[in-house]
């Protein structure tokens, strides 16, 4: 048997660990959503990906774009907006 100094013990790492989550978890677009918050075409961005000016992480087969590092691509490394 926990005493209540060990279960209380267990119960802040435990909510430690979950605050953790919660501040990594930020959100991740596909390559749909990100080219539409870019306003490039899904083209456009999957080259700019491909040659680095767009960060991008692989998740398994799959390519996701955190939110918070595309918004903070100055639109000057941006090629012209599509129309």
């Amino acid at each position: 048997m926990l005493s209540d100094y060990e279960l209380h013990r267990i119960a802040e790492l435990v909510a430690e660990s979950l605050a953790k989550r919660v501040e990594t978890n930020e959100q991740m677009l596909d390559v749909h959503q990100a080219a539409k918050l870019l306003g490039l075409s899904v083209p456009t961005l999957e080259r700019r990906t491909r040659d680095g000016s767009i960060p991008s992480v692989k998740i398994g087969r799959l390519r996701r774009y955190r939110r918070s590092e595309l918004v903070d691509i100055p639109r000057a490394l941006l090629p012209q907006r599509e129309k």
